[in-house]
């Protein structure tokens, strides 16, 4: 089937080929911000973990004091103008999207903004407060906001096939495309085979600095009354999961690493927003599993834990990031720009 898509793949490319070479030109006008930005990015068009490494670097920015605003794109959701992120919006992840909504409730020091398009979004938000800087999620294909620093994230999980151009694969654009990068960051690589991660480590440029990162799942939270489960804790357990994510088969080998995954688990589409029609067949299909814990994404639980009569049948699990090799380094190059 892929055969029969390479010319489409073919016609994109050079779309998106043109495009890339009249910014890099200077013939398409670009906005740049009074304060330093930093894109954090990727090729393909979801599921490398963006989201997890946007709030890790949030949480060593406000520990250090930074005053910080979040710039992310309103996809698949309400919101139809630059706005700052409410989490006390009674439909809020349904109206600014699931991760805004996720990176703002897990940092509530950090002004998130979302809108249509990403520069006019960082031009409301420098016109509304003064911030150190902007972080640009999902920012790399954004041209049209100048960056200081453009972090790309490559999933070490990906089938090096899926880097392809669309629809061939799963990328936005070709890999040339990572010589724009000033810092090349792998992530999932405790969850990749060492024979996959040598050859995406084979295709990597030579002259750029790559960062290891590592995803694991510590415990699991409950998203009504917010009781805490050790990992441990659900070895032998039957865990039962709902997902609306780009790689739930990710999501599933995490979670196969600690406990009993059902087969009768559910996955949706990426940023599907779940009607109440979907909890029905999800609390029925949970009890018919027999399954000990009903499980879910953090992405997930902002969207579903309204939509359920009983939210603490609901239980999140918790992604933690860590850097492999030398520790601090993605915050110190992050840093090294607002001096």
């Amino acid at each position: 089937m892929k055969y029969y898509l390479k010319p489409f793949s073919f016609l994109y490319n050079q779309v998106v080929g043109v495009k890339n070479s009249l910014y890099s030109r200077g013939v398409i006008s670009v906005y740049k911000a009074p304060v330093p930005v930093v894109s954090i990015g990727n090729l393909t068009v979801g599921g490398t973990g963006k989201t997890p490494i946007t709030d890790y670097c949030l949480k060593a920015l406000v520990a250090e004091g930074k005053k910080v605003a979040v710039i992310s794109r309103s996809y698949r959701a309400d919101v139809e103008s630059p706005s700052q992120v409410d989490v006390g919006h009674p439909f809020a992840a349904r109206y600014y999207g699931d991760e805004p909504v996720l990176l703002a409730q897990a940092n509530p020091q950090v002004a998130v903004f979302v809108g249509p398009s990403k520069w006019q979004t960082a031009k409301y938000a420098v016109s509304k407060d003064q911030f150190d800087l902007l972080i640009v999620d999902d920012g790399f294909q954004h041209r049209k906001l100048h960056r200081d620093l453009n972090i790309v994230i490559l999933d070490a999980t990906e089938n090096i096939e899926n880097y392809a151009v669309l629809p061939e694969g799963r990328a936005r654009e070709s890999w040339a495309g990572v010589d724009r990068a000033d810092v090349l960051v792998l992530s999932k690589c405790n969850l990749a085979p060492d024979a996959d991660l040598k050859v995406l480590e084979s295709r990597l440029p030579k002259d750029k600095e790559v960062l290891y990162l590592g995803y694991q799942i510590n415990h699991l939270k409950n998203v009504a009354t917010k009781a805490v489960i050790a990992r441990e804790e659900l070895q032998g357990k039957s865990l039962f999961l709902v997902s609306a994510i780009a790689r739930p088969d990710v999501f599933e080998k995490m979670m196969r690493n600690i406990g009993e995954v059902s087969k009768k688990s559910l996955h949706y589409r990426d940023h599907h927003q779940y009607t109440a029609a979907d909890v029905a067949r999800i609390e029925d299909e949970f009890r018919k599993s027999k399954a000990d814990y009903l499980i879910t994404t953090e992405k997930d639980a902002v969207k579903l834990r309204q939509l359920f009569s009983d939210s603490s049948l609901l239980w999140s699990a918790s992604l933690e990031v860590a850097e492999q090799g030398k520790k601090g380094r993605l915050h110190e190059l992050i840093s090294q720009i607002l001096r």
